[in-house]
């Protein structure tokens, strides 16, 4: 059988910066102005072929960035691969969000751990950028990204991004068909 290589990717990031849109936008291609707010953690999966042929399935957990479910954040972010953080780039307060989770992410995060930043929303700035931002960005020395959920631009490539890393240690699954029989049994469904 083929095999799958798995990673877990979690997605952390204030309130309101745009996580799920994002997600939505990768996933189904589509943008919702006014989607519904995380509760918690969601999980979602997209299988995605790699240039050499290969597939990944990207795990994808969709954290709330609400203050009483910031306590959820650290575990799922020292299981996983990749944590995308997740800012809004036409919030005037976006520096001090990124600072904040990127301080939770280094706490929490794995030994393996790939932190991808991600300026969200920038339709919305028009070529201004906040200068301590940019400032954050450059000391943080980590990949960076800017992507807008509405009109999807660069989603494709913060997702290649993410599938492309350099993954040694993949967990893999097996891909099982469900409507297949099983070595050494009987095409019966009752016994």
């Amino acid at each position: 059988m083929d095999t799958i290589k798995t990673v877990k990717v979690v997605v952390v990031g204030e309130s309101g910066a745009g996580k799920t849109a994002l997600l939505t936008s990768f996933l189904e291609n589509t943008f919702e102005a006014d989607p519904l707010t995380t509760i918690g953690i969601d999980f979602k999966h997209k299988i995605v072929q790699l240039s050499d042929g290969s597939s990944i399935r990207l795990q994808l957990w969709d954290t709330a960035g609400q203050e009483r479910f910031r306590q959820l954040a650290p575990s799922y972010i020292r299981s996983s691969r990749v944590a995308l953080l997740i800012f809004d780039l036409s919030d005037e307060h976006a520096a001090e969000h990124l600072i904040r989770w990127k301080r939770i992410i280094d706490k929490d995060r794995g030994p393996h751990t790939i932190t991808i930043i991600v300026g969200n929303k920038c339709d919305l700035v028009n070529g201004r950028r906040l200068m301590n931002v940019k400032q954050i960005i450059k000391e943080a020395d980590h990949e960076y990204i800017e992507t807008s959920a509405k009109t999807g631009k660069n989603i494709k490539e913060l997702f290649s991004m993410v599938a492309c890393q350099p993954f040694p240690e993949h967990k893999t699954s097996e891909i099982v068909l469900l409507n297949a029989p099983r070595p050494h049994e009987e095409q019966s469904c009752c016994k």
